[in-house]
């Protein structure tokens, strides 16, 4: 919606012949779409807040929820993955040209895009790390679980449409399309940004299903202490 706003005055010189979307309307059907974005990321933490309760309740670091101790037995590589993918794209959405093929085809919306891609991955990886690794009791909970949940589908469902269409450029090398970055560099890119998605998102579920189990598995002691059964 911002970069149809911002480019609803710029005109376009090369148009021919081909019908122009005048800016207010390309407005309204961004605004759709920024509404049905909003909504799933309102949504999603709502659902998984009453599938999960205990994970949602509490501080990070308060020995509560799924995690045990400090989690330093659980290997973190895809939060750090997700961050050197995250740190790339934000290193282009401020202009680097390093891994860029063809800078002439960079736009204001590829910009804005890319921003926001480095955003998520970003944002992502620290709360999974903050959550398995975080000592500190005093954050909620509810926010770094909110955040991880959602910074793992950016990267899944954004790289998981952007990979095939790379690998179709890349191959087929159609006339008509060309890509600003390094065909390579990009595909590289997507396919640590979708591995490394699916595997923050297991490691949440996992965090909240063994949480789940415990929370059903637990019994009150005689002396009020507690005990989990095998």
């Amino acid at each position: 919606m911002l970069s149809a706003l911002l480019d609803s005055g710029s005109g376009d010189a090369d148009g021919g012949d081909d019908p122009v979307m005048p800016g207010w309307e390309a407005a309204l059907v961004q605004f759709g779409f920024v509404g049905m974005g909003l909504g799933l990321a309102v949504a999603l933490p709502a659902y998984l807040r009453r599938r999960w309760p205990a994970e949602f309740t509490g501080r990070v670091g308060d020995g509560k929820g799924a995690s045990t101790g400090s989690g330093a037995g659980t290997p973190l590589w895809s939060a750090v993955v997700a961050a050197v993918v995250g740190l790339v794209w934000l290193y282009w959405a401020a202009g680097g040209t390093l891994g860029i093929a063809h800078p002439a085809e960079r736009t204001r919306s590829g910009y804005l895009l890319t921003g926001m891609g480095a955003w998520w991955a970003l944002v992502g990886a620290t709360a999974l790390w903050t959550l398995v690794r975080g000592r500190s009791a005093r954050l909620p909970r509810r926010l770094p679980m909110a955040l991880g949940w959602l910074g793992s589908g950016s990267l899944f469902a954004w790289s998981g449409w952007k990979l095939p269409v790379t690998l179709f450029v890349s191959l087929a090398d159609p006339s008509e399309v060309t890509q600003p970055e390094n065909l390579a560099v990009a595909t590289a890119l997507h396919l640590a940004a979708v591995v490394a998605g699916a595997d923050m998102m297991r490691k949440l579920v996992a965090r909240a299903a063994g949480d789940e189990v415990r929370g059903r598995t637990t019994r009150p002691h005689r002396d009020g202490s507690r005990w989990a059964a095998p």
